[in-house]
This record gives structure tokens, C-alpha cells and sequence, in this order.
């Protein structure tokens, strides 16, 4: 698997959307594999824009099998502000809407957009944090209906026994 893995860092080793990596688990990388659950080697992750927890790759390990797996999963466009090249359609948008502003300008709004970005990520925690305790009050009353149908089961099942 190393050859393969090797022609593939060559080919993207200036890809602007694709890092290929190696870390030894073994030494000084052992920390790093530990924190991205590394338990077998070898083990390959990816990491899907915006994925920071990253997933395990399943696939074949044969150069054909990573390559193609790349160009499908990760080897996506990266928007270039200054060129537009490789951006999505509502990324030139937001893009021309910025034409034209100062620095002190594109600053404010990248604050006022960090504020908002922030906002919602503590309302997103607020939510799931009600839905999980929403989620195990269920799943406690639900054990506790299965638990006493199981029971009135067992009192039909007996009480057809006593009428024979």
C-alpha cells in the first residue's frame, strides 16, 4: 500500500483541496492517532470539507481504489476570492457584493458574520442539548411501557392457562 500511497501525496502535493498525510502511530504521531481514533494500522481517514472529526476510509488500497475515491470524495473546486475561479454560483454573489468595499469594511463584516456564525452554534448546542434530555425521558418511558406490556403478555398467557 506505501507505493500507492506515495504516487498519490505526489500527485496532489500542490493540490489547494487535497492533503495527503502519513503519521507514524508508532512514535511521535501517537498522540495525533489517539485523538482521531487510530485503534489498527494501517488506518486511513478522510476528512470531508468542514469534517473535523474526520471518517474511516473502507475501500481498496490499491492506487486505482484511492485515486478514484479522491477525484469522487474530496478532489473538489476551492473558491479563490480574488479570482472566482472554482466558486459556486452564491459564493460570486456574496463575492460582488464585496467588490468595492475597504479593507476596515471587509473587516466589520467579517466580525458582524463571525458573531452571527457564533450564535448559531451556541443555539445549535441549546437545541440538541434539549433534544438529548427530550430523547433519553422517551426512551425511559418507552422502556418502561415495554417493560409493562411485557407484563400484561405474561398475565394473559397465565390467566389462559388457569381457564383450561
Amino acid at each position: 500500500m506505501k507505493p500507492a500511497w506515495d504516487r498519490l501525496g505526489a500527485d496532489y502535493k500542490d493540490s489547494a483541496s487535497v492533503m495527503i498525510v502519513d503519521v507514524d502511530c508508532t512514535a511521535e504521531g501517537s498522540g495525533t492517532c489517539q485523538k482521531v481514533g487510530v485503534q489498527g494500522y494501517p488506518t486511513i481517514k478522510y476528512y470531508p470539507a468542514g469534517d473535523k472529526k474526520g471518517k474511516d476510509y473502507q475501500g481498496g488500497r490499491d492506487y486505482d481504489s484511492l485515486k478514484s475515491f479522491v477525484v469522487k470524495t474530496l478532489d473538489k473546486p476551492v473558491c479563490d476570492a480574488a479570482t472566482k475561479k472554482g466558486c459556486a454560483k452564491n459564493e460570486i454573489e456574496f463575492l460582488k457584493k464585496m467588490d468595492g468595499k475597504s479593507k476596515a469594511e471587509l473587516k466589520a463584516e467579517l466580525k458582524e458574520k463571525q458573531a452571527e456564525f457564533d450564535t448559531i452554534k451556541k443555539e445549535i448546542k441549546t437545541v440538541t442539548k434539549e433534544f438529548n434530555a427530550k430523547t433519553q425521558a422517551m426512551k425511559k418511558r418507552q422502556a418502561v411501557i415495554q417493560r409493562g406490556n411485557k407484563l400484561l403478555n405474561d398475565l394473559i398467557k397465565a390467566s389462559d392457562k388457569s381457564e383450561l
